[in-house]
């Protein structure tokens, strides 16, 4: 892992970090998705998110709330996984248990958006947006109408049919000078985070605990590779 000083905000850690500055993730979420939003809200933000009791828990890198009960999990994402699209569905599966816990209708689930921002093209089509929505298979004008978004950004893309705002945004998170205000602002938090003595700390235990569960799973790996072998 990048030695602290050494994050940017590709890396998940400084981006949740820069995000928690609620002016910066209000107006990122706006020229994502070309709307206005009054008021947001963090929910669950420091906690890891643990549905039942044995079931896999989640830490969101950013998962807001706006003033009309709309909800917002923004993740950073600079390895290409195979099951990345998968990933979002559980993650979308997770806000949606989260919410249902704190009620008992399925109406009370609103409008929500997992939005993911890719530092490489996943669907390799060249587009700097892919926004997907639950429609019908033979009839492609009707829709599900679950309320539920996924959103794939890729700094890689090409800019036509994009926003300025947002596509000065991508060329930032793709490692360019930053050009807008957003993106300077966001610098500049990379900048003040670097030298926050708080969050150092934490991102060093956060380090020490992935090194401890790889350890971990080497070991039951060996072990693992032992038993096999006993058995041959």
């Amino acid at each position: 892992m990048k030695k602290y000083e050494e994050l940017d905000i590709t890396d998940s850690f400084m981006f949740a970090k820069v995000m928690s500055n609620k002016d910066l993730c209000k107006t990122m979420l706006e020229q994502i998705l070309n709307i206005k939003i009054r008021e947001i809200k963090y929910l669950d933000y420091e906690d890891t998110i643990q549905i039942s009791l044995g079931s896999k828990g989640v830490r969101l890198d950013i998962y807001v709330e706006d003033d009309k009960n709309t909800v917002f999990n923004l993740e950073m994402q600079t390895t290409s996984y195979a099951e990345l699209p998968k990933r979002s569905r559980y993650y979308q599966d997770v806000i949606d248990l989260n919410i249902i816990e704190k009620g008992d209708t399925y109406d009370i689930l609103g409008v929500s958006y997992v939005i993911f921002i890719c530092t490489f093209d996943f669907f390799k089509k060249n587009r700097s947006v892919y926004e997907f929505e639950n429609i019908c298979v033979d009839d492609a004008n009707i829709r599900l109408n679950d309320e539920t978004h996924k959103i794939f950004l890729n700094t890689k893309g090409d800019r036509d049919g994009i926003g300025r705002e947002l596509q000065l945004l991508l060329d930032y998170f793709d490692g360019r000078k930053p050009e807008s205000k957003l993106a300077r602002d966001m610098q500049k938090k990379v900048f003040e985070a670097r030298g926050n003595d708080q969050w150092r700390r934490e991102y060093m235990s956060y380090q020490m605990e992935l090194n401890q569960q790889y350890r971990n799973g080497k070991e039951e790996g060996r072990k693992e590779g032992i038993d096999d072998m006993s058995k041959l």
